[in-house]
């Protein structure tokens, strides 16, 4: 007995992958596994290119495109077929392992600026996202068109994961302004509960009662419950992608960004009412702790709010059936 599918001998000598239409498309996931290790590899050679941004970005991608199966067996009037050659890996391979050498033998130069909030700092943060140039070199132009096409979604999706999902940088640069933004909203909130609280600016904002003042440093900033909704809002996008309304979740997303940031302006709110009406002892005790429950209770709440406008309606049965 021979086997039903015999290997193509072409895949010995130039091709790694030939592919039309699968269950999920093998090259792409080969080049987005490429790209993730190479991105991994690179950041451990060269420490000064570490950011999780550039690796999580190519692992969304990955995932989605598992989690999305099949694919349309054309674009158009033509197969959609792709090809991963050697030749190219090689290249792929040579332009990380270029990065790295490039990156370690300067990163003395660009030490003192990193995670410095400057424009050297930030400078520096952007060009820690050259380690997702090279994929570009896996595929032809036309090739990456057809990709394009075919997983706008995905593409999207790992856009919103690099520039989003790890916002501590942005919040950090934004402090001075987001600080005092925050500190009198709360002010706002609370003064219809405590009349006499006293607001006191400074970088970090004191908001002064008869009984507690409070103190809005940047772990106040909610970017713990802005990090939670990314984390488990992600989850509910892989586990409901090839049911979810792109568009909608998008917007549903950036959303749940603000929806969280106003909770975070209601709890500082809760603490300096309740610090100022005999709970100070209480407040001060559980204030850190109760976060992630008020943050995890918010994104509920939301979700439920939200999740069926996302998720397309499934067509109902015959009455027969």
């Amino acid at each position: 007995m021979s086997p039903a599918n015999a290997p193509d001998p072409s895949l010995v000598s130039n091709d790694l992958f030939r592919t039309g239409s699968f269950a999920a498309p093998r090259f792409l996931l080969l080049a987005l596994t490429l790209t993730a290790g190479a991105i991994a590899v690179d950041q451990f050679t060269a420490p000064i290119l570490y950011s999780s941004s550039p690796l999580w970005a190519a692992i969304a991608c990955l995932l989605l495109v598992w989690r999305r199966g099949d694919i349309p067996s054309s674009v158009g009037d033509l197969p959609f077929e792709c090809t991963l050659t050697v030749g190219r890996v090689a290249a792929f391979l040579a332009a990380h392992g270029t990065i790295a050498f490039f990156a370690r033998s300067t990163s003395g130069a660009f030490q003192a600026s990193a995670g410095v909030v400057s424009i050297e700092g930030t400078l520096l943060a952007a060009g820690k996202l050259c380690v997702l140039a090279p994929t570009l070199i896996l595929f032809p132009p036309a090739a990456w068109r057809r990709i394009a096409r075919n997983y706008f979604p995905e593409a999207i999706a790992g856009l919103v994961v690099l520039l989003t999902f790890f916002p501590s940088r942005v919040l950090q640069s934004v402090w001075p302004w987001y600080g005092q933004g925050l500190g009198r909203f709360v002010q706002i909130l609370a003064r219809v509960f405590v009349p006499k609280l006293a607001y006191l600016a400074d970088s970090n904002p004191t908001l002064s009662g008869p009984e507690l003042d409070v103190t809005i440093v940047p772990e106040c900033s909610g970017i713990n419950g802005v990090e939670l909704f990314d984390y488990l809002f992600g989850v509910v996008a892989l586990l409901d992608w090839n049911r979810l309304r792109k568009d909608r979740t998008v917007l549903v997303y950036f959303a749940g960004l603000l929806a969280m940031l106003l909770g975070n302006g209601i709890r500082i709110t809760s603490f300096v009412v309740l610090g100022n009406h005999g709970y100070s002892e209480s407040v001060s005790r559980f204030h850190i702790s109760a976060g992630w429950i008020f943050f995890s209770v918010v994104f509920l709440v939301y979700l439920s709010m939200t999740y069926g406008w996302m998720v397309r309606k499934l067509h109902p049965a015959a009455p027969n059936q």
